[in-house]
């Protein structure tokens, strides 16, 4: 990395860094307001329960890892290595591979894959449990899942660095493939939902419970729309080898983890698309569906009780 490269370089981290702390206070704000609405709601399924307690804590634990590692690897690159023999030039050619990198690196692919998974989970749940519309995600997931790891040991090898060498040679395809999944799954579940909305608004108002699931926040949620496209952001530079990558990436990485927190609240807070809200839709709609039948009056009066339940400012911003 040459003397221009390199002072990009550190102007893009320390900027990735104080912006990813400021997503990490939302971060931060969205785990205690998922544990605070799963000890008030004592309505939520037990799995439900389970599962939220869980991933909330997984990703924040995650999240938590990676800003904390970024942090270290930029105080001792401008603190302590400043005073050492070659100072943050040699710092920067001998310490990407350092463990606590690594550390860092890995709990975002942790994070990203988790974070895909719920993803996945929430395309099957929205487009009616079809398993024709899995096939191309799941095979997208797994070989970018098998990039990742093959990316993660060349960038953790002695001397190994992940901005550059075979290291990037196999993070573009993998970083192409993840935000591409990214771009699809967001496509289709926004296109599923705009397509229920349509057709439910033609409904009368009182036959139309589900007004507080098709809005554009909820469509922009449910579809992680801004978690792909920062994923384009970060790409475009990551591949043309711009040093400015990282600030992009860093950034991304949050989105990774705060768009899932996002859709977990949604789904404790009874504002998420889930397989009986969309059995309900379709039975209205006389769609045909490829799940059990249900009773559609009691669907409704359920709808309407659950849409008149009262929620906190928050919760109605994120409807």
């Amino acid at each position: 990395m040459d003397d221009p490269d390199r002072r990009v370089f550190q102007h893009a981290y320390y900027i990735g860094n104080y912006l990813s702390g400021i997503l990490y206070g939302l971060e931060l704000v969205l785990y205690f307001l998922i544990i605070r609405n799963l000890r008030r709601r004592k309505t939520v399924g037990s799995r439900v329960w389970r599962f939220s307690a869980i991933f909330g804590t997984l990703g924040f634990v995650l999240l938590t890892i990676d800003v904390s590692c970024n942090a270290v690897w930029g105080e001792i690159m401008w603190i302590e290595a400043a005073k050492n023999p070659g100072g943050v030039s040699t710092f920067l050619n001998t310490q990407v591979s350092v463990w606590y990198q690594t550390l860092g690196s890995a709990s975002i692919i942790a994070l990203i894959f988790t974070g895909d998974a719920l993803l996945l989970h929430r395309l099957f749940i929205i487009w009616g449990s079809n398993f024709l519309i899995m096939i191309i995600p799941v095979l997208a997931y797994l070989a970018a899942f098998a990039l990742a790891i093959t990316q993660l040991v060349w960038a953790g090898t002695p001397h190994g660095n992940f901005f550059i060498g075979k290291s990037r040679n196999f993070g573009i395809p993998y970083y192409a493939i993840t935000i591409g999944l990214n771009i699809i799954v967001t496509g289709l579940i926004w296109g599923r939902i705009v397509r229920l909305n349509r057709a439910l608004f033609k409904l009368p108002e009182d036959d139309h419970p589900w007004r507080f699931h098709t809005n554009p926040y909820s469509i922009f949620i449910e579809s992680a729309a801004l978690y792909s496209l920062f994923g384009i952001i970060f790409l475009v530079p990551y591949a043309m080898q711009s040093q400015t990558s990282i600030a992009f990436g860093q950034m991304w990485a949050k989105l990774a983890g705060i768009s899932p927190q996002l859709i977990i609240l949604r789904m404790i807070s009874g504002r998420a698309w889930s397989k009986e809200k969309i059995r309900q839709a379709e039975s209205t709609l006389n769609v045909p569906s490829v799940l059990p039948p249900v009773d559609v009056e009691v669907a409704l009066e359920e709808g309407r009780d659950d849409s008149s339940g009262k929620s906190n400012r928050l919760n109605q911003f994120i409807e």
